[in-house]
């Protein structure tokens, strides 16, 4: 295994860990406002709630294969209240992963991660490396992923683990 597989397999997993957690509890506890606000990104608002975590992760994932794979913007502040219950963020996490593994995946079989692509969703276009683009990736969905599992445990639910690359790995010794 390389640090690719590692990386964007613990990524996919740990995420998709956390809606299939909050799968067990109800709209007011997924809304319910977090004590501890944290503005992960300058130009945007601080996450407020669970739910808005999880679906900011989902969406970076979702933004980011649009942009790899030539796909149009996902709606960002309006996503019909059926695409944001946990079942509907899985499934979009889903879709999204498939674009975005499948471009990355030939990126590191080729060691392309100098090289570069417009993202023309920014406005106005921006040229990143995949490497860079790959390292944004993890470092702030790995920022949300803990904040996801304090307010899961917040909340009474119980969380395995503590979103270490090293459990991933060891859930694949045990599959």
């Amino acid at each position: 295994m390389d640090l690719f597989d590692i990386f964007s397999g613990q990524e996919s997993w740990h995420t998709r860990r956390l809606p299939e957690l909050a799968k067990t509890l109800n709209d007011e506890q997924l809304d319910c406002p977090l004590e501890n606000q944290v503005k992960v990104f300058p130009w945007d608002d601080p996450d407020r709630s669970l739910r808005q975590i999880l679906e900011r992760m989902v969406q970076t994932k979702e933004v980011w294969a649009a942009a790899l794979t030539g796909g149009s913007m996902p709606p960002l502040d309006n996503t019909p209240p059926a695409d944001r219950t946990p079942s509907a963020m899985l499934a979009r996490l889903d879709r999204a992963d498939a674009g975005f593994h499948g471009v990355l995946t030939e990126v590191r079989n080729r060691s392309a991660w100098d090289d570069t692509f417009v993202d023309a969703l920014c406005e106005p276009p921006e040229t990143f490396t995949f490497g860079g683009m790959f390292a944004h990736v993890i470092t702030f969905n790995a920022h949300r992923r803990m904040l996801a599992m304090d307010a899961l445990r917040g909340l009474g639910v119980k969380v395995e683990g503590f979103g270490c690359p090293s459990e991933y790995v060891a859930s694949l010794v045990k599959a």
